[in-house]
C-alpha cells in the first residue's frame, strides 16, 4: 500500500543531458522534462527556453498523479534559481487537449506561485491551429520588460520566428 506522506514528495529525477531531466511514476511511466533555447525565435531571447513535458508511450488514460505536478514545480525551481533564465511554455494542438493543458499549467502555476515569478499569458489563433503561450520570466531579470515586449510580437507573429 502506498504511504500517503508519498504524495507531497516530487519522484527522483536524474539529469540526462544538458538541462533534460527524466523521471518514472509508481505507474512506471517515464517522463522527460526538458528545456530548449529559444534564441533561434528572437534576439532577445538569449536565456529564455521553451519547457516540454513528455512521457514515454502511449500517453491516453494516464492516470492522476499529484506528485508529478510537485516533480515538475521542484525541476522548475531548479530552472529559476538562475535569475536571468525566462521560460515559455507552449500547449500544442497535436491532440486537441491544449486548452486542458493550459488549464492545468495555469492551476499549478496559482497553487505553488511565488512573488519571484511573474506569469505572462497569449494565445495565437491561425486556420490550423489554436496554441496556448505562457512566459514565466524571474522577477530579478534585469531584461524582463524587453523579454516580455518580444513574447508579445512573437505571439502577434503567431509563433513564427521574428527577423
Amino acid at each position: 500500500m502506498n504511504d500517503t506522506s508519498n504524495l507531497l514528495h516530487p519522484y527522483s529525477f536524474r539529469i540526462d543531458g544538458d538541462m533534460h531531466y527524466v523521471f518514472t511514476t509508481e505507474a512506471d511511466i517515464v517522463y522527460h522534462a526538458y528545456f530548449i533555447n529559444f534564441r533561434m525565435y528572437a534576439p532577445q531571447f538569449d536565456d529564455v527556453y521553451m519547457f516540454n513535458i513528455e512521457p514515454e508511450g502511449d500517453t491516453t488514460n494516464l492516470p492522476l498523479d499529484i506528485r508529478i505536478s510537485h516533480t515538475i514545480v521542484r525541476i522548475l525551481s531548479l530552472f529559476f534559481a538562475n535569475h536571468q533564465n525566462s521560460m515559455i511554455m507552449v500547449c500544442d494542438s497535436i491532440d486537441g487537449r491544449e486548452h486542458k493543458r493550459n488549464l492545468l499549467f495555469d492551476r499549478w502555476y496559482r497553487h505553488y506561485a511565488t512573488v519571484d515569478i511573474a506569469k505572462y499569458d497569449a494565445s495565437a489563433e491561425t486556420a490550423d491551429y489554436m496554441l496556448y503561450v505562457s512566459l514565466f520570466v524571474h522577477k530579478d531579470n534585469s531584461r524582463k520588460s524587453e523579454i516580455v515586449s518580444a513574447f508579445y510580437e512573437l505571439v502577434r507573429n503567431n509563433m513564427y520566428p521574428l527577423e
